[in-house]
């Protein structure tokens, strides 16, 4: 049997309760509560991910903590999808997407990973602080690895209660704005163009 955790970071949104409800009982949990001390999307998953694989999981689930899993087999799905050639990091498909043939797409709001992430692309880059194009720098890292490759996976279907960290919590919904544009900004410094981190789902 595959052995896998899960990681999420947490502002105390309300349906963090769902999101824990939905995972298959006895799971191990990696929960980072980042209310007092705000480490950010990326430090956060850095964490989880390192933390969980140091104990011995083969796969790390990463997921907001706004979301609800809904298909039954989500996780063994996903680890069949980092089976397929050249795969190394695969998402589910929230129900406000519609399915589409496999593209370019991935939702970071639930994604699995396993060891080769890191040791083949590295950690999330933690300078994209509290949050926006962490994720977006990943997926262009793995692009021009030119080696591995992202999977979308249309029938591991979760609910996403979208940005509810922006709109539930007074402090986050007063710099979102302003962090989305420094970020962004960032991510330009660093690679020349400029990517909607909007697109991957993960607020």
């Amino acid at each position: 049997m595959k052995s896998v955790a899960v990681t999420i970071p947490t502002m105390g949104a309300s349906h963090l309760v769902d999101a824990l409800a939905s995972l298959p009982p006895g799971t191990p949990l990696y929960l980072r509560d980042n209310r007092t001390d705000n480490w950010g999307v990326a430090k956060s998953w850095n964490w989880g991910i390192r933390t969980a694989l140091a104990d011995g999981a083969e796969y790390v689930l990463v997921l907001n903590d706004d979301v609800r899993l809904q298909t039954p087999d989500f996780i063994d799905r996903l680890i069949a999808d980092l089976a397929r050639d050249g795969v190394i990091l695969a998402s589910g498909r929230p129900t406000h997407m519609d399915p589409r043939p496999d593209d370019a797409r991935l939702a970071m709001s639930a994604f699995l990973c396993d060891r080769r992430l890191f040791e083949e692309i590295g950690e999330f880059d933690e300078t994209f602080w509290p949050a926006y194009f962490e994720d977006a720098d990943m997926l262009h890292r793995i692009q021009i690895s030119k080696t591995w490759r992202t999977y979308f996976d249309n029938d591991a279907v979760f609910y996403h209660w979208v940005s509810s960290t922006v709109s539930e919590i007074r402090s986050a919904r007063r710099t979102s704005r302003l962090h989305y544009k420094t970020n962004r900004e960032r991510f330009f410094e660093k690679w020349g163009f400029y990517s909607d981190a909007r697109k991957n789902q993960q607020d």
